[in-house]
């Protein structure tokens, strides 16, 4: 749970407040977030709210996108494509336990989760993290996304002619292992490889490089789009 101190330090690098932008059709859920944020001045600015339709592909020049999951499931997930293919940081919140839907949004882009349970400290720190590039899971939520790729053999590459580059067994490990706690922070994730912080940074950096991508988000999602790697 964040502090005080990491509270404060939600404004970007230039001092401005990040720019929230929430998407629901149920109107007292918007109602309350843009209470809530407006709290959060000057931490925070809520810099738009919509429904879901038609597609406010405006949202996606925020800092975070808040998409409320629990409308109707097609236009959202296909907000959410949408959204993450602009560049979107898409945050989801849900009131339900579906948890296919839920699943589905996170493979097609969104960067995180957050259930009924989730205080308001939770909140503020899942759009930090967001924000920053992390991914916000808990570990049933990924070990779920994992297993039901292993169930089903993985997931088909959209290109038949595209091989995934080769790992060696090292960032095998540290591939699972992330996987496995996509929310923990480096250093908690290098004590459980019995490496230095910096090691793990040097062996992402290579990995990222092998598999075309920036962050954490980028390669989980390439992970699931392509079944790889599935923690045992």
């Amino acid at each position: 749970m964040a502090t005080q101190t990491q509270h404060d330090q939600m404004a970007d690098d230039t001092g401005q407040p990040l720019r929230v932008f929430a998407i629901s059709d149920f109107p007292l859920l918007l109602a309350a977030l843009a209470s809530l944020l407006a709290a959060q001045t000057p931490r925070l600015a809520l810099v738009g709210t919509a429904a879901t339709t038609p597609l406010p592909l405006d949202g996606a020049d925020s800092d975070v996108v808040l998409l409320d999951l629990d409308g109707d499931a097609e236009p959202t997930l296909a907000l959410v494509r949408a959204l993450a293919a602009r560049g979107g940081k898409v945050l989801l919140l849900t009131r339900q336990q579906e948890r296919a839907l839920q699943d589905r949004a996170i493979m097609l882009g969104a960067r995180g989760l957050l259930t009924r349970d989730t205080d308001e400290a939770q909140l503020l720190t899942a759009i930090e993290k967001v924000h920053q590039g992390q991914l916000w899971l808990d570990r049933e939520a990924t070990g779920r996304i994992f297993g039901e790729l292993s169930r089903h053999g993985g997931m088909p590459l959209p290109d038949a002619s595209v091989v995934p580059p080769p790992l060696s067994e090292q960032e095998k490990k540290i591939v699972a292992i992330l996987m496995a706690n996509s929310g923990e922070p480096a250093k908690l994730i290098a004590g459980k490889l019995h490496i230095s912080e910096s090691t793990l940074r040097n062996h992402l950096t290579v990995i990222y490089k092998k598999f075309g991508v920036s962050n954490r988000h980028g390669l989980l999602g390439y992970v699931l789009q392509h079944g790889l790697l599935l923690p045992a």
